[in-house]
């Protein structure tokens, strides 16, 4: 296992990996936001001309992606300038009740701005720089504790949940900045506290950050450790609480499905079922090819993940992978595999999990599956490159 190694190397080089990917990223999104959305960074929050905005986004006056219904980002633009509910903005809000669960970088970059609606937009985007250097540093001392370089740290601007918050102010990067946290004080234990702190934000910044927590309350009662089991299953207590608060002031959302889905029908069916897009044959065809490819790189996700509970001796990482490919297998159903965007960033933490046995020397098998995701992040970005490169050229 990779906890059995010694650490090695300068205390200073994963900070030099933090550092260097945020600095990558902001100069990415400085010339971005440069070329590609006239100077108005509320463009990286993805606002669709379609969607009916919030009274305090719309005083904004965002940038508006022409002839689109936007993206997620700009939900959580909305709910960070208004994130105790008291502005009237749910109405405004997709599934209102899921979104605003999702709370810790809206709430974060509130209580940064202190309220000042003009200051909110520059501190969530200082926030998901933040989680991009945070989340590389941890990486980075992953790969130094398990006799690699600490440069692979960078490599998490790569994994697809960050891919998407860089580009469109996602949240799911702090799950999966949380996630290298996890991996790290739990296969090198000796900063309890961390690790708890970690639990607790974790299920505040998405509800999948829950699985973290039921991870290692599993573990340690498969090690009878049921004293400790019950300290870290209160992890979870904030965010119930946040959920409780949440649904007194939301409406219900509503779905027709039943709660299970039949094993593996929700990646099948988009194996087998492209999705349309409009375009030119060749644009067309290398999009669905690359959709086929990560669909194809998921199934192998969940496929891999069997392998790890027959280890002899599990660890936390081990058990996060089996509820994170549970997920994907039994929960979701057809209408929750959409696009690559959509279903790889969520499954980021399971593709993320699966890469680290890489850093044992073997199991190369396993960093196939975000390997194939990649190249539809790629194309996505590719578009946003070719802005840029019209604008410097």
């Amino acid at each position: 296992m990779v906890g059995c190694m010694s650490p090695t190397g300068s205390p200073w080089k994963p900070l030099v990996a933090g550092l260097s990917c945020a600095l990558l990223v902001l100069l990415w999104q400085f010339l971005t936001v440069r070329y590609n959305y006239n100077g108005e960074w509320s463009g990286l929050f993805y606002t669709g001309e379609r969607q009916k905005l919030a009274p305090v986004v719309e005083a904004e006056h965002p940038f508006l992606l022409p002839d689109s219904y936007g993206w997620d980002g700009q939900f959580y633009h909305a709910i960070a300038h208004d994130p105790l509910l008291l502005r009237d903005t749910a109405p405004y809000i997709d599934s209102a009740r899921l979104r605003y669960r999702r709370i810790l970088i809206p709430a974060l970059a509130a209580l940064l701005a202190a309220g000042n609606d003009t200051l909110v937009d520059g501190a969530y985007h200082g926030l998901i720089i933040l989680f991009i250097a945070l989340g590389a540093w941890w990486l980075a001392r992953i790969a130094q504790k398990a006799g690699s370089p600490a440069i692979l740290g960078t490599a998490f601007i790569f994994l697809p949940a960050s891919i998407v918050s860089i580009d469109r102010q996602a949240v799911d990067v702090g799950l999966l900045c949380f996630c290298c946290g996890f991996a790290l004080y739990t296969r090198y234990p000796g900063n309890p506290r961390a690790l708890y702190a970690v639990l607790v934000l974790a299920a505040l910044v998405r509800d999948t950050g829950f699985l973290l927590a039921a991870a290692y309350c599993v573990w340690l009662l498969l090690r009878r450790d049921f004293r400790k089991c019950a300290v870290f299953a209160t992890t979870g207590l904030p965010g119930v609480a946040w959920y409780v608060f949440v649904n007194s002031r939301t409406d219900p959302y509503s779905f027709d499905a039943s709660p299970l889905a039949l094993p593996f029908s929700g990646v099948f069916d988009r194996l087998t079922h492209p999705m349309t897009y409009f375009g030119g044959s060749f644009k067309v065809g290398l999009i669905q090819g690359t959709d086929f490819l990560a669909a194809a790189g998921a199934l192998l996700a969940l496929l891999l993940a069997f392998r790890f509970v027959r280890r002899r001796r599990p660890d936390p990482v081990d058990l996060a992978i089996v509820l994170f490919a549970l997920l994907g297998i039994v929960v979701w159903h057809r209408g929750d595999w959409l696009e690559a965007l959509d279903y790889a960033r969520i499954l980021s933490p399971l593709l993320l999990f699966e890469a680290l046995v890489c850093l044992e020397g073997a199991g190369w098998l396993n960093l196939a599956p975000l390997c194939m995701t990649l190249p539809r992040f790629g194309i996505e970005m590719g578009a946003q490159l070719a802005g840029i490169a019209r604008g410097l050229l």
